[in-house]
């Protein structure tokens, strides 16, 4: 059985779509919601208790169901007292907004790897049928069946799409402003989108193990 690190490390280069070297899609590319946390009971009922810890904000919950080697980056920081730095906001990358990452990647919904891994969320873990060989760098997921896209970076600018789980292309060649990414749209037009029903697959994510009949969230990171 592979690493979490290794699960990881494939995950994210694995994800969508052979058209993006061009200027438009082909066709519409979509990610339904997934979430096979059920399957295994042990399993949903140690999300349940994770989950319910965290809109607490119970860090010694969270913490102690934590690896003790929880890996927490790309550039070293690891560990349970590392985790527990980023929860009580002594890192300068932890706070809530730490904590508001790492709920909704509970919330999201993940799939199985093998019987002893668990990863979430989906969209950083599945390929999109069709798009083997997409750069997540270029990739935004819409996670709602209701999301839109405006004509410019401001909420009350025109609405230019509906979206419904769409993949989208990141456009480069526009300009980024504030929370709001440039997309390319399914008909090849360009819109922003912005807020919590969009996320690339290299934001935040998490990993869980199972171990002597017990899960472990054994990853928690962001980037590639």
């Amino acid at each position: 059985m592979p690493s979490a690190t290794h699960i990881f490390a494939m995950a994210g280069p694995a994800l969508c779509a052979a058209l993006f070297g061009g200027q438009v899609l082909a066709a519409e590319l979509k990610l339904r919601p997934v979430d096979e946390g059920a399957r295994d009971p042990s399993f949903a009922s140690f999300r349940a208790a994770l989950l319910e810890a965290v809109r607490q904000r119970d860090v010694e919950f969270v913490v102690s169901r934590a690896s003790p080697e929880i890996k927490l980056s790309f550039g070293g920081d690891v560990g349970r007292e590392t985790f527990r730095e980023g929860l009580e906001g002594m890192a300068d990358w932890g706070g809530e907004p730490y904590w508001r990452e790492l709920e909704r990647v509970l919330e999201l919904g993940g799939v199985f790897q093998g019987t002893r891994y668990f990863c979430t969320p989906y969209i950083s873990c599945l390929d999109v049928p069709g798009c083997p060989d997409c750069d997540p760098y270029e990739t935004m997921f819409t996670l709602s069946d209701h999301a839109v896209a405006h004509a410019a970076p401001d909420p009350d600018s025109r609405v230019v799409a509906e979206l419904s789980h769409d993949v989208l292309k990141i456009d480069y060649d526009a300009e980024f402003a504030g929370d709001w990414t440039p997309v390319v749209l399914p008909d090849g037009s360009r819109g922003y989108v912005s807020g919590p029903d969009f996320r690339m697959s290299i934001d935040y994510r998490a990993l869980f193990e199972k171990v002597d009949g017990r899960w472990r969230m054994t990853v928690f990171i962001a980037g590639d």
